[in-house]
């Protein structure tokens, strides 16, 4: 149980710092898209206001033919295909690899449009970095777009007019998108590395909090076995003297109290002699193959008249030949405290249905009742030892709130699982699942 809530409060933990890691990459990644797009439309702003004042010869081709379809080009169609596919996927290709490192977000260039739509002229300040291709095949994807502005890949464009001709403004941001995501790559890995050092220390530090409660829980099992093994002795010398008395005065109702109380006390002793042993031998048990069918069906015959002396009716589906691997003893056991918990619980003439099936490699064992619900809040406390819903009804029916404890304690011991479901009008239904 402390392995288990030290693991759970690690993986919360854990859990915590992925999602806090995460948040950190993914507003630093936004607060940089959102710098170099409102960064972009100030600058586009600028050069629309300004496009219009540049002298005609402060750029390049501007006795640039307009670049119309050529039907006796053969290589026209794949030249402007390749500047497409650079203008809608990657930004096309700087002219060459040094002037790359020059390529920012204050270059740009200006595209002046005849007026059936081709590239008239084109000035840049930088025109070493583009070539004629590229321009007319950016001004192609801008029209096409349809749009007063937008962006391209990472090139934010703006159409504007200018002495009753249309021009288009590009920005070109290519090593602004390269720098952002180098710095969102070198965030990604600070944050992972402080991720699974943060986590390892949680760990360590889970560990030794965790520590003192394991140990205190494992003296307190120790204490409850020794006091178990303690009381089996004045008990078995009380019941002797009880059954001496009861020879020389006969019955007597005072005597009855007080065998039934032995009873009820030796039980419980027994219960707790049993959860110490699975505490001591957890994982340990003597492990072999055996016939699961036949060893429910054992357990569950003798049941029969119980049940019926109880007024209540018990239904069973548990086809032959099914095999298991584990403890035949302690699967017995589990099953006697399925059913015992079954016939006490369940509403007066009530069913209580046990089946047995077999799903590929697993097992399941399901015990059903019908009477009150176990309450939604309850369901995951039921089997903490010496809990229950209510002390009264336990009182009455005789239990000391350690047979599912018990029952967890044998599942968890086979590798397997118990889960109970319950609700208004279905009654309550506990399945084991068991690996084969």
């Amino acid at each position: 149980m402390i392995r288990r809530l030290r693991r759970r409060m690690t993986l919360m933990v854990v859990a915590v710092l992925i999602l806090v890691s995460a948040g950190i990459v993914l507003a630093i990644h936004l607060a940089n898209e959102h710098s170099i797009a409102a960064q972009a439309e100030a600058t586009l702003s600028m050069l629309a206001e300004n496009s219009g004042s540049r002298p005609a010869d402060t750029g390049r081709r501007e006795d640039m033919p307009a670049m119309k379809p050529d039907e006796n080009d053969p290589g026209r169609g794949a030249r402007m295909n390749r500047g497409k596919k650079d203008f809608r996927g990657e930004p096309p290709a700087l002219r060459s690899g040094t002037e790359a490192d020059a390529a920012g977000l204050s270059n740009s260039y200006t595209i002046s449009l005849s007026a059936d739509g081709s590239v008239a002229s084109w000035t840049s300040d930088r025109t070493d970095l583009y070539s004629d291709e590229q321009v007319s095949v950016m001004a192609e994807s801008i029209l096409a777009e349809g749009k007063e502005s937008g962006r391209i890949g990472t090139q934010f464009y703006r159409k504007t007019e200018q002495n009753g001709q249309t021009m288009l403004v590009v920005l070109d941001a290519r090593l602004d998108y390269l720098s952002a995501s180098n710095v969102l790559r070198s965030t990604i890995l600070i944050a992972a590395a402080a991720c699974v050092l943060l986590s390892l220390l949680a760990a360590l530090l889970i560990r030794r909090m965790v520590q003192p409660v394991e140990e205190a829980f494992t003296r307190q099992k120790q204490f409850v076995s020794d006091a178990s093994h303690e009381l089996k002795t004045p008990l078995a010398v009380i019941s002797a003297n009880a059954e001496v008395l009861e020879q020389e005065i006969g019955e007597n109702e005072n005597l009855g109290y007080i065998r039934s109380e032995i009873r009820r006390t030796d039980a419980l002793v027994n219960n707790l002699l049993t959860l110490a042993r699975l505490d001591r031998k957890e994982g340990t048990a003597e492990m072999k193959p055996f016939d699961l069918s036949h060893a429910v069906l054992n357990v569950v015959l003798p049941f029969e008249s119980t049940v019926y002396e109880a007024g209540k009716t018990l239904e069973t589906d548990i086809p032959e030949g099914i095999e298991c691997t584990g403890n035949e003893e302690m699967i017995q056991q589990l099953t006697v405290i399925l059913l015992s918990n079954a016939l006490k619980y369940s509403n007066e003439g009530g069913r209580i249905e046990v089946s047995l099936k077999a799903r590929g490699k697993q097992r399941e064992l399901r015990v059903f009742n019908t009477g009150d619900p176990i309450a939604p809040e309850d369901q995951e406390k039921i089997f903490d030892r010496f809990w229950r819903a209510d002390p009264a009804h336990g009182r009455e029916t005789g239990g000391h709130g350690l047979g599912l404890a018990i029952a967890r304690n044998i599942v968890e011991t086979h590798k397997g699982r118990i889960s109970v479901e319950s609700s208004e009008g279905k009654g309550t239904a506990f399945s084991v699942i068991l690996n084969a």
